[in-house]
């Protein structure tokens, strides 16, 4: 897509009180939508990137800063970070379609921008506070998790299910034994939602760009989804950690949270290539929309082993090749 030609698309002539209006409404959504506000993350950037893209990088920087200003009733800090993080996403699309760059070259563009913003976030906060912001999340974790797992409600549940005090006890510890140690997931987890939302919000953008006749590169269908075969050594190193026999507990608990932070950045990876293998399959085989449901109700019935297999299938997919697709050497 020619830049110039860009510019002279419809998006020049769009309302920048109404991109305002939307980039401020996804703000909110963001932030007063528990889980689902990710929705409104992934939309964000959009508004200010269509005025950026059109050559109104003037008008883009308003609209990021003016929505961005309803932050200060929330935490005044994420006020300059998200006003950055819009403007920055903008520049990033700006910079991808004038030099015609490639599509993971601008989701990882992408991606390094929302986890600058959130490194900036934490530091700022923890400057301006004069408090370190890590030490008060973990704080703050423990103390809920003690709170909730000594509730009341805990208690009278455990009499209607009639078991000893002893056993539930003993429950009650491995849980709080297992969330707390789900803090130490937490930096992969965080990469894994921070690749999804910049993937997503390519797709966003690319869409909403559509619709002026100004689309940029798109990712193949679903079946033919891929990674590179070389990415497949960070998942099998994180089983490899997980699994490695030691004799000293502290050195044990170190390997199993490198192995799991590498499953929890690249399983969700291939679990979504062994869903697209078997949707791929799927239309190999050409089957009909009820028998595509079915199977689907069924990895959803059991679950916990349709997950192994399925992120085994996305895994081994890469040496099997149960697409047929055409991969380099």
């Amino acid at each position: 897509m020619s830049f110039d030609n860009l510019e002279n698309t419809k998006i020049k002539r769009l309302n920048l009180a109404l991109l305002t209006l939307l980039t401020l409404l996804s703000l909110a959504f963001a932030v007063f939508v528990p889980f689902f506000g990710i929705a409104g993350v992934i939309f964000l950037p959009v508004p200010a990137t269509l005025l950026v893209l059109s050559g109104r990088i003037k008008d883009g920087i308003i609209c990021a800063v003016i929505s961005s200003v309803i932050l200060v009733f929330q935490d005044y800090v994420l006020v300059p970070v998200v006003a950055l993080l819009i403007i920055g996403i903008s520049f990033v699309y700006r910079n991808s379609v004038r030099k015609d760059k490639s599509k993971l070259f601008s989701v990882s563009c992408i991606f390094l921008v929302f986890f600058g913003a959130l490194l900036l976030y934490i530091i700022a906060n923890s400057a301006i506070n004069r408090v370190n912001y890590i030490s008060e999340f973990i704080k703050y974790y423990n103390s809920y998790i003690n709170q909730v797992l000594s509730g009341n409600f805990l208690t009278e549940y455990a009499g209607l299910l009639s078991i000893e005090q002893s056993q539930f006890e003993t429950v009650l510890e491995q849980t709080r034994d297992v969330l707390e140690f789900m803090l130490y997931i937490i930096p992969g987890i965080l990469i894994s939602l921070i690749a999804f939302i910049s993937f997503m919000n390519y797709i966003a953008t690319n869409a909403a760009l559509k619709r002026y006749n100004a689309g940029m590169k798109e990712f193949p269908s679903f079946r033919y989804w891929d990674a590179p075969w070389y990415w497949c050594w960070g998942m099998i190193l994180g089983i490899v950690l997980i699994i490695i026999p030691s004799g000293s507990q502290y050195f044990n608990k170190i390997l199993d949270i490198a192995g799991l932070n590498l499953i929890a950045v690249f399983g969700p990876l291939y679990l979504i290539l062994g869903i697209a293998v078997i949707w791929g399959l799927m239309e190999k085989f050409k089957l009909q929309i009820l028998w595509r449901v079915i199977i689907f109700v069924l990895l959803g019935l059991f679950f916990n082993f349709a997950l192994i297999v399925v992120v085994f299938l996305g895994l081994i997919d890469i040496w099997t090749n149960f697409r047929r697709l055409k991969r380099k050497s």
